[in-house]
């Protein structure tokens, strides 16, 4: 294990008081010292004058215009009422799920099958969250109700290669307050057994004993995960949900074989003897980092933007979230490869232009 660096403030930093390590930060830190977009990018963004936010108003499609150009995006407004934006340019960042669905429902009569659509790969090659964790009863008192998410980590198994006969990589970390054992009510739903006095002795004994190890291994395209449009379910504007397919082939399965053997193995080597509680992808489908939706790729055939995160046809759309990356690697979190692909196509933006030249 090694030190994870995760944005959380030791000291005061820009305007954010030093982080408390009450282990609450999937709650939405309510001291406001996480590094999150809100407070830190977006932030800056809205403070230049140059940028306006609008939460309550959902992008519903894209218009396509002449000469392969998007002329405008339809929105609903916080009161419902539909309204239209012409801009120079469009840059998609919703997310490997709501990306595809956006552009699925902008269809036109130059665009039938969707926007950007013309390999027919929008939506296909999803690749989820494939996890695993193991949790157990420590004999100490650990107190790891508290602390950072994923404060180490383990970089032993990431390369393509690292596991013996499975392709793709894995990373390992603490997991106890991801698994949500930081605070007393998990612990009496899952944790602690019996009733009344008893319980309460036992909460006081055990709390803060939970010990959760987990791995996050690297997703493989396959034919049988994807995204497309629900033919029934819409959402209260009418507009159609995206519908995910998740499928795990056999090499998925090794993979997650391979986790959970590791992670049983770490906890007994750290004193935990008996496990409490096991779930991971093989249980449920995991979108905590998704990815390839709207692939990248030199080919336009078999990819839906180019290297610098452009539409191959249309001319004033661009896509710089996850949904471009062609692979998802061996457990990283793609914060930081999300914003430097966003600072490489703005950089080659601003150096020729949103119709600057295609490679």
């Amino acid at each position: 294990m090694i030190p994870n660096p995760i944005a959380a403030n030791s000291v005061a930093y820009d305007r954010r008081p030093p982080c408390n390590y009450c282990g609450q930060c999937a709650r939405g830190c309510p001291r406001l010292d996480k590094g999150t977009a809100d407070l830190t990018y977006i932030a800056k963004a809205l403070a230049t004058g140059n940028c306006t936010l609008d939460p309550l108003s959902p992008v519903l499609r894209l218009e396509t215009g002449p000469g392969d150009r998007v002329a405008a995006a339809i929105y609903a407004d916080a009161q419902g009422r539909l309204q239209r934006a012409e801009a120079e340019l469009f840059v998609l960042a919703c997310g490997a799920i709501e990306t595809p669905r956006l552009l699925l429902n902008s269809t036109a009569v130059n665009a039938p099958d969707g926007l950007a659509n013309e390999s027919g790969l929008v939506g296909r090659h999803l690749m989820e969250t494939l996890f695993w964790v193991s949790s157990g009863l420590h004999p100490e008192p650990l107190g790891s109700y508290r602390g950072l998410p994923s404060d180490g980590v383990c970089w032993d198994y990431n390369a393509p290669d690292a596991l013996p006969d499975i392709a793709g990589g894995v990373r390992f970390s603490p997991m106890t307050i991801e698994a949500d054992f930081g605070g007393p009510i998990n612990y009496a739903r899952r944790v602690v057994g019996g009733w009344g006095k008893a319980h309460k002795a036992a909460m006081r004994e055990q709390f803060g004993r939970m010990l959760s190890v987990g791995g996050i291994g690297e997703s493989l395209p396959n034919p049988g995960t994807f995204v497309d449009l629900d033919p029934k379910e819409k959402d209260s504007l009418g507009m159609p949900k995206a519908r995910i397919h998740s499928h795990l082939d056999d090499t998925e399965i090794r993979r997650l074989a391979f986790i959970a053997k590791t992670c049983r193995q770490a906890l007994e080597a750290a004193g935990v003897k008996q496990r409490l509680e096991e779930f991971g992808t093989y249980d449920m489908f995991n979108a905590t980092h998704v990815f390839g939706t709207t692939r990248m790729g030199d080919d336009p055939e078999k990819s839906v933007v180019d290297r610098y995160c452009r539409s191959h046809r249309w001319r004033n759309l661009m896509v710089t979230d996850a949904s471009i990356f062609p692979s998802s690697g061996g457990g990283e979190s793609p914060s930081l490869s999300i914003y430097a692909n966003s600072l490489r196509a703005a950089h080659y933006l601003k150096e020729h232009g949103v119709a600057g030249k295609r490679v």
